[in-house]
């Protein structure tokens, strides 16, 4: 029976013959090939069926083993044709010495293919071994006789075997190292997840913050578990949160009252809402009660003081010629701030003005001061309000030069940072007054759409200009409203409802007159022809401060004399209208000094309105002025605050978060910005 000649040449000799002929090379000089034809003869079909030996051709094919450089191939009489057309250099031999077909060569240095039956004579090739009378393939990765390295993969090939290293390592396969992944940047890690190294290979773990298998990471949204307490509100960070608290908390999630404030009705909606530092009701601890007489100072129950306590001023530079204060948290730390508006030039003739920032420690000192500027005319007084709805409060000042009868005067945007540097003011932005010697002012929603709106005073043409805001920070041209007899410096603004429909009316004095005038908010944004009330006595009107110095639960207006000696009570009567200044009659309330402004509030905690004054002759500082309830007041010792002319302005504020009121000086003549502690 025929057979395909490639068919019959892969049944008898497998990948093994394959394997030989496609690696067969021309034989050198001197084989015994004579017989059969020249080495590059293709063998004849009679020439294989002659050299048969037991049905089979016996070849020696040329190999590239330095061990055995040629094989005896046993072939068919067509595969040995095939294989000898294929491959010029195999030729017909025979083992016999005796033979004439004998090839020392070959015989003396050949071996046995894959599959060929073993002979005593001639070995198996390399790799090959006798096994059941074949030349078999010897398996050296199962027997373990390779010599890959431990991380490769070992593959058996016919007579021999390759080494390849494992993914993870490289190296010719007998020799494999690591690859560090990491290092190579090969690996498949998140940005947010950490690479580690591990042997032939690498692993991926996402950072603090983040979660997933480190192939993917997604940001761990810690406020999800609603952490911060009390109102806060949560700022998810990456691997962390920030609470931002609701007034009069504190701690790392709100869950504190602020310093010594207590929660003594247990209803967190109103916050922390008790000072256990000097609430009577609470002294020192939530149901603490003083006694009848006594108040709460230093979180201890005392003996009310018969006077006001002013404590030790502390006093820190101002070096542009500072003039007003106003206090207000601008960094939103939860403490008071002072702004300043400066005369920053001090020149008469080339006036300038700026704004100054001391920052608030909590304990009634300050950080350094920030100047800010400048305006083109002397800063006179600043208010904080917030001008664009952002939430952080900005600063306006108002400047304006008396001696400079044509210039107009203006007022000075400075818009805070917020968020990206709370507390921090850009350039400032100006809208004119529209009137020459503006020199204070106030704020207020005159219009009642929610946006800020600011009036000012001019000295010397006797009207108030009122800016309305646009809520993106700027203002409108400003409208007047006559003032009969503002004249002198000394002329101030005061915005405050004071009747109760919840709109910013206006409170203006006229000190060369010795008057003080009421201007009615009419819930559109306009006014009511000013109402004018006189002081009993000779004397001007200065400053401004509210509260209710008779006890009726009405408020009434306090002004100073700016160069006479008193301080007049205008008794309100709670529908925007009052009663002539009257001079306090419990006891002599004369002030030998030149008064330019005034604040009130409890100052020794008994319950009862009290005051302070500037005092500007001598050595310049503030005056108590002890409340009697009823609307008069007792003059007390001057506390010295610094060089005097110079004392500017004057305000109050808890400066220090004890439960009482501070009060806040400018002094110009010294430089310095001053908080005089109360004592309690």
């Amino acid at each position: 029976m025929k057979h395909n000649s490639l068919s019959l040449l892969v049944m008898l000799t497998g990948a093994g013959l394959l394997g030989l002929i496609g690696g067969c090379s021309p034989i050198s000089v001197g084989d015994n090939d004579a017989h059969v034809g020249t080495a590059d003869s293709a063998l004849t079909a009679g020439q294989c069926d002659y050299f048969e030996v037991n049905g089979k051709v016996q070849l020696c094919h040329k190999t590239s083993s330095t061990k055995h450089p040629y094989a005896i191939v046993r072939v068919s009489e067509q595969a040995c044709i095939n294989a000898h057309s294929a491959h010029d250099g195999d030729y017909v031999t025979s083992l016999d010495p005796t033979s004439s077909l004998y090839d020392p060569t070959c015989s003396g240095q050949g071996c046995l293919s894959v599959n060929a039956p073993c002979d005593a004579t001639v070995p198996c090739c390399d790799g090959l071994t006798c096994q059941s009378g074949t030349c078999g393939d010897v398996n050296e990765c199962a027997a373990g006789t390779d010599n890959c390295n431990e991380n490769a993969t070992c593959t058996n090939t016919v007579g021999s075997f390759t080494c390849a290293c494992n993914a993870g390592y490289e190296g010719d396969g007998v020799t494999c190292t690591d690859i560090n992944e990491c290092a190579a940047g090969t690996d498949n890690c998140n940005e947010n997840a950490t690479c580690t190294n591990t042997v032939g290979s690498f692993t991926c773990a996402c950072n603090a913050g983040y979660e997933g298998d480190g192939v993917t990471c997604t940001n761990i949204n810690e406020c999800a578990a609603n952490p911060c307490l009390n109102g806060g509100t949560c700022i998810d960070g990456v691997g962390s949160y920030t609470c931002n608290c609701a007034p009069t908390y504190e701690g790392a999630n709100c869950q504190a009252c602020s310093g010594t404030l207590g929660d003594c009705n247990g209803n967190s909606s109103d916050g922390c809402e008790v000072n256990l530092q000097s609430d009577a009701e609470s002294c020192g601890a939530c149901g603490i009660v003083c006694s009848t007489g006594q108040i709460c100072s230093n979180a201890t129950c005392q003996i009310a003081p018969t006077g006001q306590v002013p404590g030790t001023p502390i006093s820190s530079p101002a070096n542009h010629n500072p003039l007003a204060p106003a206090v207000a948290d601008v960094n939103g730390d939860g403490k008071l701030d002072i702004l300043v508006a400066n005369a920053e030039s001090g020149a008469i003739l080339f006036p300038s003005g700026s704004l100054s920032v001391f920052l608030g420690n909590g304990d009634a000192s300050v950080q350094s001061e920030v100047n800010y500027g400048s305006a083109s005319l002397s800063s006179n007084a600043v208010v904080a309000v917030d001008v664009d709805g952002d939430g952080w409060l900005d600063a306006v000042t108002v400047n304006g030069q008396t001696n400079l009868l044509l210039i107009n005067g203006s007022i000075s945007v400075y818009k805070n940072l917020g968020p990206s540097a709370p507390g921090t003011f850009g350039a400032p932005t100006s809208f004119t007054t529209g009137t020459p010697g503006s020199v204070h002012l106030c704020t207020g929603d005159f219009d009642h759409d929610g946006v800020a709106d600011i009036a000012t005073t001019s000295v010397t043409l006797s009207q108030v200009s009122v800016l309305f805001g646009t809520g993106a920070g700027s203002f409108g041209a400003p409208t007047f409203i006559g003032i009969p007899n503002t004249g002198g410096v000394q002329s101030t603004i005061a915005c405050r409802d004071l009747n109760g429909d919840g709109f910013s009316d206006l409170v203006v004095t006229s000190p060369a007159s010795a008057r003080l005038s009421i201007l009615i908010n009419q819930g559109d944004g306009s006014f009511a022809a000013p109402v004018s009330y006189s002081n009993a006595v000779s004397g001007q009107t200065a400053g401004i401060a509210f509260g209710d110095a008779n006890g009726d639960g009405t408020l009434d207006i306090l002004s100073n004399g700016a160069a006479g000696r008193y301080l007049f009570f205008f008794k309100g009567n709670g529908n925007g209208t009052f009663a002539s200044g009257v001079q306090s009659t419990a006891a002599a309330t004369t002030a030998t000094n030149s008064a330019l402004g005034v604040v009130a509030d409890d100052f020794n905690s008994d319950g009862k309105l009290d005051a302070y004054i500037l005092v500007t002759t001598a050595s310049g500082g503030v005056r108590p002025m002890t409340g009697n309830g009823n609307g008069g007041f007792t003059s007390g010792t001057v506390v010295t605050t610094g060089a005097s002319p110079g004392l500017n302005a004057i305000a109050t504020a808890d400066m220090d978060a004890d439960g009482y009121p501070d009060l806040i000086l400018t002094n110009r003549g010294s430089g310095t910005v001053t908080v005089v502690p109360n004592g309690l």
